[in-house]
């Protein structure tokens, strides 16, 4: 899925212009390019009352390096299914962006339009971290930095399982492709306090209004947002 998106002229000299954003080959235009999305995950921090970010793009080689070029913003919608629509809606956003050799990130804030275009807004600089390192800044972790690719996935065995199905699947074993593979990745553990209240289940609201109940959760995705 192809997105555009605009970013504003401000204090860090980001320039107006027009984006390519999706997922890791998902669309010709951006597979395989720094602006490519490898993983998303976010999940309960090490402090049951924060949530982490986990955001990975692929690392051709040790030396690869976030691209000065591409915004890197998690949505967080924290009030489910917006009026109206069947959809969610983003209320905040925590955006990323390397300059130099740092990596500035700003939010969690509400952003000024929503959708396919941002902007970023300078006043809502929480961090700036240099590459590599970790940081915590108002109760905030951040790092940013190469990684080894934490997805397990067995390559060789899915394209054998395809068209064939056999019995036994995946089997109890698997090797893992992306084993030998580094990442570039950004990690927030963000206070839930800065995050809002989280709303009923996405599920429990679209599919099952009437069903047992799931956990409350943010519904939080993710895109890269390029020149």
């Amino acid at each position: 899925m192809k997105k555009i998106a605009l970013w504003s002229s401000l204090a860090l000299a980001i320039c107006v212009g027009a984006f390519i954003a999706a997922d890791h080959l998902d669309a010709p235009a951006v597979a395989n390019t720094t602006a490519d999305i490898a993983d998303f995950y976010a999940f309960e921090g090490e402090n049951a009352n924060s949530t982490t970010f986990v955001v990975t793009l692929p690392a051709a080689t040790a030396a690869a390096q976030f691209d000065e070029n591409v915004l890197i913003e998690i949505n967080i919608d924290n009030t489910g299914v917006d009026a109206g629509t069947t959809g969610v809606t983003e209320d905040l956003v925590i955006q990323a962006l390397r300059q130099g050799d740092k990596m500035y990130f700003f939010g969690p804030y509400a952003p000024s339009a929503t959708g396919l275009n941002s902007t970023i807004d300078t006043n809502e600089l929480a961090a700036s971290v240099d590459i590599g390192s970790t940081a915590t800044v108002g109760g905030v972790n951040y790092f940013a930095g190469l990684r080894q690719d934490a997805f397990f996935f067995d390559f060789e065995a899915f394209n054998t399982v395809i068209g064939t199905a056999p019995a036994e699947g995946f089997g109890t074993t698997g090797n893992n492709t992306f084993a030998p593979l580094n990442v570039n990745a950004i990690v927030i553990e963000v206070p839930n306090s800065m995050l809002g209240t989280a709303p009923t289940h996405i599920v429990d609201q679209l599919l099952a209004p009437n069903g047992p109940g799931l956990p409350v959760a943010y519904n939080v995705w993710v895109e890269t947002k390029r020149r």
